[in-house]
Order: C-alpha cells, then sequence, then structure tokens
C-alpha cells in the first residue's frame, strides 16, 4: 500500500497517511503526494468534505521522519527545499474550497500538528496528545504554522506550545481550542461520519464562500485562497442567485430540510 492514498465515496474524499509502523512519519515523498492529492481533489466539484485520516492505533503523525531529517539538518539546501514542499502542502490543503476534518487517532506531533491546523475540524481520541517542538533542535516554526496555531489557540498559549515545546493532552488541547471533539477511541469513525454528514446537510456553496472569508479575516500568509476583498463581495452578492440558494429558501419556506447537491 502507498505512504499516502486517496479515495472517494460520493461527495467525500478520504486522504489517509498509511505508515503506521513509523508511527505515519512523513518524508519528502509523503507531503508531494499530499500536495499532488489536494491539486486532484481541488478540480473534483463534487467533492463536499475531505477526511484526513491516519493508519494505525498509536499515531496520527509523529512529524519528520527521523532518517530524513537527521540526513538534511547536515544539508541546510536540502533541508530548505524540503520545506517549501512541506509548505506547499499545507498551504494547498488549507486552501480546497471545502470543508476538511482531521481525524486523530493517536499522537500528533510537528508536521501532524501543521497538517491538522490546516484543517477546519479536528476530532481526536482521548488517548491522543499534541506537541510542536521546532524550538528543541533550535529551529522555528514556519510563518504560516505559527498563524494558524495563534489563530487557533491565542497568542499566551502559542508561546507555550511553542518556547517550551510542550506536551498537552487532549483534554487540554480542546480547551484550548485545538481540537473540535474528543471521543472514546471506538467512536472515532462515527463522530467523524456524524460531522460529514451535518456538513454535507447544509449549502456547499456557504460553506466554500465562507471559508474564504474567515481566511481573508484571519489573514494566513501565503494563502492563495485570499483573492481579495472584492471577490469575497462578490461570492456574497452571488449566493443569492445559486442553486442552493433556491433550495434553501424553498426548503425554509415549506418547512422541510434542505436537499443540496
Amino acid at each position: 500500500m502507498s505512504t499516502v492514498t486517496l479515495n472517494t465515496k460520493g461527495k467525500v474524499a478520504y486522504l489517509s497517511l498509511n505508515r503506521a509502523e513509523k508511527y505515519n512519519a512523513l518524508t519528502q515523498a509523503m507531503w508531494q503526494a499530499i500536495a499532488d492529492a489536494c491539486d486532484t481533489l481541488a478540480q473534483e466539484r463534487s467533492i463536499r468534505v475531505l477526511v484526513l485520516k491516519a493508519e494505525g492505533q498509536k499515531a496520527f503523525c509523529a512529524g519528520a521522519d527521523i532518517q530524513e531529517l537527521h540526513d538534511m539538518l547536515a544539508n541546510p539546501d536540502a533541508f530548505s527545499a524540503s520545506n517549501h514542499i512541506v509548505q506547499e502542502a499545507q498551504q494547498k490543503l488549507a486552501a480546497l474550497p471545502f470543508a476538511t476534518i482531521a481525524q486523530i487517532n493517536g499522537v500528533c506531533v510537528g508536521g501532524g500538528m501543521g497538517l491538522a491546523m490546516c484543517c477546519d475540524f479536528r476530532i481526536a481520541v482521548e488517548e491522543a496528545s499534541f506537541a510542536i517542538t521546532p524550538a528543541k533542535p533550535g529551529l522555528l516554526y514556519s510563518l504560516a504554522d505559527t498563524q494558524r496555531l495563534v489563530n487557533l489557540v491565542g497568542l499566551p498559549r502559542a508561546k507555550e506550545l511553542l518556547y517550551l515545546g510542550k506536551k498537552i493532552d487532549t483534554h487540554t488541547a480542546l480547551d484550548w481550542g485545538l481540537l473540535s471533539q474528543v471521543v472514546e477511541r471506538a467512536h472515532l469513525s462515527e463522530a467523524t461520519d456524524a460531522l460529514v454528514k451535518k456538513i454535507l446537510g447544509v449549502s456547499g456553496y456557504s460553506v466554500s464562500g465562507t471559508k474564504r472569508a474567515l481566511a481573508y479575516l484571519c489573514d494566513m500568509p501565503n494563502n492563495e485562497a485570499l483573492d481579495n476583498k472584492a471577490a469575497l463581495q462578490q461570492l456574497f452578492d452571488d449566493a443569492f442567485h445559486t442553486e442552493d440558494f433556491i433550495e434553501g429558501a424553498a426548503a425554509f419556506t415549506q418547512k422541510r430540510p434542505a436537499r443540496f447537491d
């Protein structure tokens, strides 16, 4: 099985990290595969939700592959090139024009945190743990990653995580706003499916437009989705003429659930 796979089921796409024996640690090839998968998804107009998940019971993602990281730390040019691939993959994931869910089944560290924070929702099992540790080898978290973290947890807590490389549990992560939901492991798939169903029950146009507006307001660096204010205003104006709005308005007046395509 490939270390990164993309599958679709109706309007839902599933992007999976398949390296459980290495705690789903990310190689450069895996980052490139994630970027390529996001390119594919961005062109799939039928997709309404992406679920990002990982194989195994111990880790969602333990960060960078240790051997590759060791080799790159001795070669600054190689490290810089690798970081470009990482940032490109995360940027493309964050910019997908539909809702995204990180299904976190265990340890979530470094690049795993970067991936999870690019998603709109994060559901984690109770045993999961979280840390961002570039300060330990004397590195920096990227500007885009840092901005996402601050947007989620606020400046004081971001400093605590980044300065200290502090490890936190799921209940702390939930309290800090890093997670959307914490569930027992046996209910992880069920909770994810329930959220997917809720997303599919609302307007895809609204979700896509709102996602762009929120990204603009949060001023995410280097995000291609942040066209400009005029484009976002046009999205707002166009919403009144979409099939989603016609159906949503009809459902409201007829007192029935809306049926969005």
